[in-house]
């Protein structure tokens, strides 16, 4: 059996087996990316938990549905104020994302909340695309509540044929901070039957929501145990996970090369640089007009006109 030790601060994903395998539970407890996210987009309250479900619920879905490698690209899109969500989330663990509008604030609701459904807008869809390095396929269902746990549980259910019910959290401290985040996939697989599928139907009624259990300091798989109550678990696997980001200067020059070597010679002329964004991790870069020129040179073969 795998050790049960977890780092007690790590960001980790868990994956653990019950039933003779045909029940699976996956945890994780991402805090850190989802204060990395925060840091890095300077979401509010609202948004830092929007994003936060988001990204715990990437990690969960492309740990679910990917084989050995590949990635899932998520994009909520709603008709709430908040806007597009999207976040790009890899078998290996890392994960990155940001959303439209990220100093979005609402009231709260009549329970004291932060409202997340109305902030993503109960009507819109889901965009779901796998991409195995091999293939790439999207999945599309509209969304039920904006809440994004029911919804990603609405994606497997109805595009991917998943029985699986998905709990996300994440909670906010009194002065703006990701206290906790992260959430858990319940799935059934084949073979489970009914008695076991109504057992673990209850359980996961009578769970306490995932930010509470983790606010007490329950690791992750101490929450698929409480998911678990009555079946015998097997630890699978522990996996870190970590917000990160694919940009560099370099895939910023090859972008900029596509525009061709008279947008590139215009941009000297007209600004004397470049600058550019990466949504996903808000880096900026800034190419010098000497940098552009020197690209722009390298755009141009032999027999082409090169006119300055």
């Amino acid at each position: 059996m795998a050790d049960l030790a977890l780092p007690d601060a790590a960001d980790v994903l868990v994956k653990v087996t019950a039933a003779d395998e045909r029940i699976r539970v996956l945890v994780v407890r991402c805090t850190g990316v989802v204060n990395e996210a925060q840091r890095r987009h300077q979401t509010s309250p609202l948004a830092s938990v929007a994003l936060g479900r988001a990204l715990a619920g990437g990690l969960l879905l492309s740990a679910a549905l990917m084989k050995d490698q590949g990635r899932l690209t998520i994009r909520v899109v709603g008709k709430g104020p908040l806007g597009g969500i999207l976040v790009d989330a890899g078998h290996d663990g890392s994960v990155r994302g940001y959303v439209a509008h990220p100093d979005l604030d609402l009231p709260l609701t009549e329970g004291g909340l932060l409202d997340v459904g109305q902030a993503v807008g109960r009507n819109g869809f889901m965009y779901v695309t796998h991409d195995s390095g091999e293939a790439t396929y999207t999945g599309v269902v509209e969304l039920v509540s904006g809440e994004l746990g029911d919804d990603f549980t609405h994606y497997l259910a109805h595009s991917e044929q998943i029985p699986a019910a998905v709990s996300l959290g994440t909670q906010i401290s009194g002065e703006g901070e990701v206290d906790v985040a992260g959430g858990l996939l319940v799935q059934l697989l084949p073979g489970a039957g009914d008695e076991i599928a109504w057992r673990l139907e209850q359980n996961v009624k009578a769970m306490p929501p995932f930010s509470h259990l983790a606010r007490a300091g329950a690791d992750p798989y101490d929450i698929a145990l409480s998911a678990l109550g009555g079946f015998n678990a097997t630890l699978v696997s522990r996996q870190e996970v970590r917000f990160h980001c694919q940009c560099s200067e370099e895939r910023v020059h090859r972008a900029l090369a596509s525009l061709g070597s008279a947008e590139l010679r215009a941009m000297i002329a007209e600004d004397g640089k470049a600058e550019v964004r990466c949504h996903f991790c808000n880096l900026h870069y800034q190419i010098s007009a000497e940098q552009l020129g020197a690209l722009a040179a390298s755009l141009v073969g032999p027999g082409d006109d090169d006119v300055t």
